[in-house]
């Protein structure tokens, strides 16, 4: 007699892939995102949640809005409000039944102000994340979004600079700076570059006599962290401990 056929097991795979339409934008540009909400498994989910969101360094929510958002089915709900002492932009999505093979679609787009990780979650329900099933490397989509901040410049105008980048440092660059002022002996640029992963510390410095500097700055080496900002210093040192400094805040593409 033969046996019967053993049942199929299950799969339950609910998946999310998505696209964004740039990485790295100026201040006040925006980025449009495309994400699909995919049933992969073999049952269907009554009901599915999605949640949009962004985030700046150490968790902090990104002021970042959106400025539209649509799904293919179901509805979106803007959810946005404030926690830990900061604003945080949310959108939850309830895209409704999805049976095996079927898809829906989101579309939001978003005013970028500073740099995000944007991200789009799979969510159990619609209040509580945590998402999980039977493969969970397809339940996130993030997305870092750089904004190109140009340098922030103060201190001494009788310091001239050029070659600093026109918005975020996208690598290695050539700095000149020179001063018309009397008394100059010599001039510098430095920069305190961080910690690799070992711990080391490294610095940047750059030193000549008169009053013409120019320096290759080792903007490559800068870690890209979001919300991460670097202080080049040029200063002109006259006799008796005088000196002039002018100041450059830096922000790495990406950060």
């Amino acid at each position: 007699m033969l046996a019967a056929p053993a049942a199929a097991e299950a799969k339950i795979d609910l998946a999310i892939s998505g696209t964004a339409s740039a990485h790295l934008v100026s201040p006040g540009q925006t980025v449009s995102f495309e994400f699909t909400v995919a049933n992969q498994g073999s049952e269907t989910f009554p009901q599915t949640f999605v949640n949009l969101f962004s985030l700046r360094g150490h968790g902090l929510g990104a002021s970042n809005p959106y400025s539209s958002i649509s799904a293919s089915q179901g509805s979106c709900k803007e959810e946005s409000g404030s926690a830990f002492n900061s604003y945080y932009y949310s959108v939850v999505c309830e895209l409704g039944s999805l049976a095996p093979g079927a898809s829906a679609r989101i579309k939001a787009v978003v005013t970028v102000n500073e740099s995000m990780n944007h991200i789009a979650a799979l969510l159990p329900n619609a209040h509580e994340g945590g998402y999980q099933d039977d493969d969970n490397s397809n339940n996130e989509v993030v997305d870092r979004i750089g904004v190109s901040t140009p340098p922030a410049i103060s201190g001494s105008k009788a310091i001239k600079l050029k070659g600093l980048p026109a918005g975020c440092v996208p690598g290695d660059f050539t700095l000149r700076a020179s001063t018309k002022a009397a008394g100059v002996k010599k001039m510098s640029a430095s920069m305190d570059l961080g910690f690799d992963q070992e711990g080391v510390g490294h610095f940047f410095q750059k030193v000549v006599r008169g009053k013409k500097l120019v320096a290759k700055v080792p903007g490559s080496q800068l870690a890209v962290e979001l919300g991460k900002t670097y202080t080049l210093h040029i200063k002109a040192k006259k006799g008796g401990g005088r000196k002039l400094e002018t100041v450059v805040e830096l922000r790495p593409c990406g950060a």
